[in-house]
């Protein structure tokens, strides 16, 4: 963010990463002359030669430089230079990114530690006092605060992470950030609300609480977006660029708490039915995934709401222009599916035929087709054997699609191929456990043969590259499914040749894989089979 030095850097950075460990003992030189120079511009260039070296070098490399060099970026946070200053914030970023095994618990205190009643500024750690700087400053520290929230994915889950004590000092400090008056420059909102997303979603159990307190607060703050004075395109824009930024918090908090109460559930379904008048397809993006949020968080509740969202989820299944809504509206009908269950019935018949139909327009984005076969699968689990009567319709488009060919020399053409086969089994196998719920595995008999020929297809290039770990592993959950719920039917065929053939050698596969999830389908399609 408006660091000097052209095209020095990013070549340096490069350089790092081709030639890694060597490129250390080349660069300290020349940061250990420079970073206490008087004239700024000498440090700022040595701060970012340190950055630019991150990447590429092992810790044990820079693990002689790294306490010491850290020290200085925090030192250097206060320098009188907002250039300096913004350089090593986006260094520390740097560090978090690559190196945050390296930063001591002294040296995150430093930098994250929240000033008390009547201290003075200089107590307040570096990163929370920058949040407050020159909006250049404040967005590197947004990038760096988001790359530390980043590293506690795998910990999320847990009784307590490392951003637990930080927690409500990270939300409050970022929140503020957002509300700045100069937050529309240098994209300072934008990355606030990405750094605050991020730490919502990876903070562990211990912060629910507080993330509870936080829901009121965005619901608030979305509602008064509605009042702002729209003279102009820039205010029509930046209304939509909040909204749609409040949207995603609000998403990434339901998410978060897992559950909402009624009262709760029904201010934000009444907000995101208000933004959907908005015509900008960011805003409607973000207020679909959190209308998905929603229903996940009150499972059948969400059927009070249909009547009144259904034309937007329509709106939104029928704008292929803007393919990424058209696959988020998609990604949605999985979860009311899910929520509502066999209650979505009445909604179904108008929603397959938009999902139909999207699947023969040539015009949409080849990527949200994969999303729409596996939708199927979802719809016919929640209807269980109320699918019946869109079985034909389905069966014909699945064996259509199933029929697919790519040129195998193209690795894209390859990947997609396997997308849109993974997703055509994903909607087999909602439709065999759907008719099995409710006992109508028969119904499947006459569309067997459309599934074993794709099934045969997959087999065939088992051993190349084609088959991923998930399609191995989709299609061999079809099988159980198919010797589950069709059962003699199924079982006669499968031994017989040359079914008994490639079916052994898809099962082998699986139950070979190196992937656990993938072994256990394998063996429980095995067994099944075998029965």
């Amino acid at each position: 963010a408006g660091r000097g030095g052209g095209a020095a850097p990013p070549c340096l950075a490069r350089v790092a990463q081709v030639v890694e460990d060597e490129v250390v003992q080349y660069v300290t030189p020349f940061i250990e002359r420079h970073i206490t120079a008087t004239d700024w511009r000498r440090r700022e260039a040595a701060t970012l030669a340190f950055g630019s070296i991150l990447e590429g070098p092992s810790p044990k490399a820079l693990q002689p430089y790294m306490a010491d060099a850290l020290n200085l970026m925090i030192r250097l946070m206060r320098d009188a230079s907002v250039q300096v200053k913004d350089t090593a914030a986006w260094t520390i970023g740097r560090v978090c990114e690559h190196h945050i095994l390296a930063i001591t618990a002294e040296q995150w205190q430093q930098m994250t530690r929240a000033l008390q009643p009547g201290e003075p500024p200089e107590a307040e750690g570096v990163l929370l006092a920058g949040l407050k700087d020159e909006p250049r400053v404040a967005a590197n520290v947004c990038s760096a605060l988001h790359n530390l929230a980043e590293h506690c994915e795998e910990t999320r889950n847990n009784p307590t992470n490392v951003l637990s004590p930080l927690f409500v000092d990270l939300a409050r400090a970022l929140l503020a950030c957002t509300e700045r008056p100069d937050a529309g420059e240098r994209n300072l909102r934008v990355s606030a609300y990405e750094a605050l997303n991020t730490t919502l979603t990876n903070a562990a159990e211990d912060t629910k609480a507080h993330i509870a307190q936080l829901l009121p607060v965005i619901a608030g703050r979305l509602e008064q977006s509605f009042a702002m004075q729209i003279v102009s395109n820039d205010d029509r824009e930046a209304q939509n660029e909040l909204q749609g930024l409040l949207c995603g918090t609000l998403q990434v908090v339901t998410q978060k708490l897992g559950q909402l109460d009624r009262e709760m559930a029904d201010r934000l379904m009444q907000l995101f039915l208000q933004v959907f008048g908005s015509k900008n397809s960011t805003v409607q993006e973000e207020a679909l995934m959190a209308v998905g949020a929603v229903a996940n968080a009150v499972e059948s509740e969400f059927e009070k709401y249909m009547p009144h969202f259904r034309p937007f989820l329509c709106l939104g299944l029928n704008n292929y222009e803007e393919h990424q809504v058209c696959a988020v509206a998609v990604g949605v009908v999985g979860d009311i599916c899910r929520a509502l269950e066999v209650k979505v019935l009445p909604y179904c018949e108008e929603i397959l035929q938009l999902l139909l139909r999207n699947l023969q327009n040539p015009a949409l984005n080849r990527n949200v087709k994969p999303p729409i076969l596996s939708c199927f699968g979802d719809i016919a689990l929640a209807v269980g054997g109320n699918f019946e009567a869109y079985l034909q319709v389905t069966m014909s488009m699945l064996e259509q699609a199933g029929m697919t060919a790519m040129d195998v020399s193209n690795p894209d053409l390859v990947d997609y191929l396997g997308q849109l086969r993974e997703g055509i089994f994903e909607a087999y196998t909602g439709v065999l456990q759907g008719l099995r719920a409710d006992n109508k595995g028969p119904k499947f008999t006459p569309y067997l043969q459309g599934a074993m020929r794709l099934l045969h297809q997959v087999a065939e290039s088992c051993g190349h590259d084609h088959v991923s770990d998930d399609l191995c592993r989709a299609a061999v959950g079809v099988v159980g499914d198919l010797a589950m719920t069709v059962g003699p039917d199924f079982t006669r065929i499968a031994k017989q040749e040359p079914h008994k053939s490639y079916l052994k050698v898809l099962l082998k596969e699986a139950r070979q894989s190196p992937n656990e999830m993938t072994q256990q389908v394998g063996s429980w399609a095995t067994r099944t089979v075998s029965q």
